[in-house]
């Protein structure tokens, strides 16, 4: 049974429902949502916010923008995992993922030497200025890194995370796993977190990242893999009445 924590936002509930569906459809996989809402209930997410008129997210602890409610709330995954009484390895992934085969192997590849592995993108400073539905494309430190972690509970390091540290630290802080050195993060291969426009196009995806914008947006209806997702989304509708996390 692996354990999958996956961000939650309110406007992407059909990209949740996919990236649980397409995880399970291959392994046994506990899923937990990470909603601010309830974490906000729990008493372990406090930190403010405001939207513009556009729609852009606006975080009050640092005045920079962001792009999704989990965007913070992501790093209470160990907190929120050890709450649960886990250990060893927890996975999270953004809700924009499409899972396309076991993740067995994935978890296979851990390293007890790390806090945390991901894969390691060298794109802290993309081209474009908006993606998905017109929020800003930040340029930051280790962009993409956090979008897919392993999470190693057992390690001391991972110790300096806690509820406050994340409500209280600068959001390129947190994202560039501030609280570690460059040899407790671990390297994962890049078809785990396939970007289209920014893994090389040579690599077989293991798991699409939609991250500039995904086939539940008007906008990205065309973009690659787009077909197989709506055909998961459909698998979706008929095999379960998704889960309402509001």
């Amino acid at each position: 049974m692996y354990n999958v924590f996956i961000g939650y936002d309110s406007r992407e509930g059909e990209a949740y429902d996919v990236c649980s569906h397409t995880l399970n459809h291959h392994d046994n996989v506990n899923c937990f949502p990470l909603n601010h809402r309830t974490l906000r209930q729990a008493g372990l997410f406090t930190r403010e916010w405001y939207v513009r008129g556009n729609g852009q997210y606006i975080d009050v602890q640092d005045g920079k923008p962001f792009s999704t409610e989990f965007s913070h709330s992501r790093f209470l995954t160990p907190v929120v995992a050890k709450k649960r009484e886990l250990k060893g390895w927890v996975l999270f992934v953004d809700c924009d993922f499409m899972f396309r085969c076991s993740i067995k192997s994935l978890f296979d590849m851990v390293q007890n030497k790390y806090a945390v592995m991901c894969v390691k993108f060298d794109w802290d400073n993309p081209d474009e200025r908006i993606k998905m539905d017109g929020v800003t494309q930040s340029a930051y430190p280790r962009k993409l890194w956090s979008s897919l972690t392993l999470w190693n509970l057992d390690h001391k390091a991972n110790d300096a995370v806690t509820a406050d540290y994340v409500n209280k630290t600068d959001g390129g802080e947190l994202h560039a796993f501030s609280w570690l050195t460059d040899k407790q993060i671990g390297a994962l291969p890049p078809q785990w977190n396939y970007v289209t426009g920014v893994t090389d196009k040579n690599v077989i995806p293991s798991a699409v990242h939609f991250s500039k914008g995904g086939p539940w947006l008007v906008a990205h209806q065309n973009t690659p893999y787009a077909e197989e997702w709506r055909k998961n989304f459909v698998e979706t509708r008929l095999r379960y009445t998704p889960r309402i996390y509001d």
